[in-house]
């Protein structure tokens, strides 16, 4: 569903493409500028393709971060009659002071390890108890990937554990 954002960008690059089509028609300039030209407009177009999905808030295929607060968890089990892989989707915000500190939408490839561990701190999470996350990579191949798509995806093993209480304990506390 395109909303007036989407339809503005594709509209925008409508409008370009047509400035450079009569460019090209009409100028005098050489073959050579018109076709880099052309070239710079299918780049603009490619990087408006790979930039978008992020921009409207898509899963990042970036690593997972090494320390992150978990805010959400949703759980896509394969499906059989589609074929359909599985997937687990998070959200969290990564912990190093060095980086980003905003939410960010993980998606990390089904599996019965991984839907255990994300549904007890999903369970936490609904007892408002926060949880922190922590990523342990494997460097070993746990085998072949069931499907093409997981070629190149790395095994993420994750831990999560009870965050410590913010602040400092009050007086009322005995502390």
């Amino acid at each position: 569903m395109l909303t007036f954002g989407h339809a503005a960008i594709v509209a925008a690059y409508v409008v370009v493409a047509l400035a450079l089509l009569l460019l090209s028609l009409f100028s005098r300039w050489s073959w050579q500028v018109k076709a880099g030209l052309v070239a710079v407009t299918t780049a603009a177009y490619c990087a408006c393709y790979f930039t978008l999905p992020a921009l409207l808030g898509w899963p990042t295929e970036r690593d997972v971060p090494k320390r992150f607060n978990l805010i959400g968890v949703f759980i896509q089990e394969p499906d059989k009659r589609t074929g359909e892989p599985g997937n687990v989707f998070f959200w969290a915000s990564d912990l190093d002071p060095d980086h980003d500190q905003r939410p960010r939408a993980y998606r990390l490839p089904f599996s019965l390890e991984t839907k255990a561990v994300f549904q007890e701190g999903q369970g936490k999470l609904r007892q408002n108890i926060p949880q922190i996350g922590e990523v342990e990579e494997e460097d070993k191949v746990l085998g072949v990937p069931q499907d093409r798509g997981q070629l190149g995806q790395k095994s993420v093993k994750i831990k999560f554990k009870d965050a410590p209480p913010a602040g400092p304990p009050s007086k009322e506390a005995g502390g």
